[in-house]
């Protein structure tokens, strides 16, 4: 009876195993193989696809371009990791609370998950625009501005941090905030209110009854989604890629975008490669601190 329940388990993920190995595994694994040959569309035909070793890798990492894009992206996915995590909890906070229209509000919330990022970028980008932007409308009604700001063009700089790229994580942070609202709620409800109870009872404030109850209490959930959302940020591409297209300047080139360029404007596959094996490299390097730390849980 035994090995038919496990045989049954087995058939049911079966189907989506073999999705994930045609539609993942497969091209990851077919990726990793042409980031180690020669696979110039414009050249392949006279030399073939004769295998380089590292080259390629050596050719990215050498590249400005691609140095930038990785600073580009670790800024990109910390400031957007950290604003996520900052607006998700106090957002939760309010959801969690019990108040006539909560459920109003919460649907307000989550409507930017229903948005799909090439939906949501077309959006924005007319939201951000320079001379037509409600947003630069609003902000000289009230007299803070006196010009309109170039939310998407502006090429100025404030140290390795742009007005574009403050822009593209306003809007990365805007599309995934209800994402880690869900995990949050969710985790807020599991916590017991005798932990609360005996808070107030030994006077704590609000605010301590946050630090010293809440945030412990949603640590394990807050190491995870973390994870996802760092995950997330390394391998994002749509937001950038619609509504600046890495530039001004490449100050938003990221290194998904960049891996896009090398493909299909420049048709070099093998480079494209190499900078996705990177982005791989450090996604599972990810993977791996997450699973580790699970492991480590589950052994406590």
């Amino acid at each position: 009876m035994t090995r038919q329940k496990y045989l049954f388990c087995y058939l049911m993920v079966a189907p989506a195993l073999l999705i994930t190995a045609a539609l993942g595994i497969y091209p990851m694994l077919q990726s990793l193989w042409m980031s180690f040959v020669e696979y110039d569309l414009l050249r392949m035909r006279e030399f073939g696809t004769p295998f380089v070793g590292f080259d390629n890798y050596i050719a990215v990492l050498s590249d400005p371009r691609f140095t930038q894009s990785i600073l580009n992206t670790v800024i990109f996915t910390v400031i957007a990791v950290v604003a996520t995590l900052v607006f998700a909890l106090l957002l939760s906070q309010v959801l969690s609370a019990k108040y006539h229209g909560r459920t109003l509000m919460r649907m307000a919330v989550m409507v930017p998950w229903f948005v799909p990022p090439a939906v949501a970028s077309a959006i924005w980008m007319w939201l951000l625009n320079t001379e037509r932007s409600p947003i630069n409308f609003l902000l000289q009604d009230m007299g803070i501005t006196t010009g309109n700001i170039r939310f998407l063009s502006d090429a100025s700089t404030f140290g390795p941090i742009s007005i574009p790229m403050l822009s593209i994580i306003a809007v990365r942070v805007w599309n995934g905030l209800p994402f880690a609202i869900i995990f949050l709620v969710a985790a807020l409800q599991s916590i017991p209110r005798s932990l609360y109870e005996a808070a107030e009872v030994d006077g704590a404030t609000m605010w301590q009854k946050f630090w010293y109850v809440t945030l412990p209490s949603l640590k394990p959930v807050l190491m995870i989604l973390t994870t996802l959302l760092i995950i997330g940020g390394l391998g994002s591409f749509e937001i950038n890629y619609i509504m600046t297209g890495g530039g001004p300047q490449n100050l938003t080139n990221i290194m998904a975008v960049y891996s896009y360029q090398q493909a299909f404007s420049f048709y070099r596959f093998d480079l494209a490669s190499a900078s996705s094996g990177v982005i791989l490299l450090l996604t599972g390097f990810m993977c791996i601190f997450y699973i580790r730390s699970q492991f480590q849980r589950s052994s406590q």
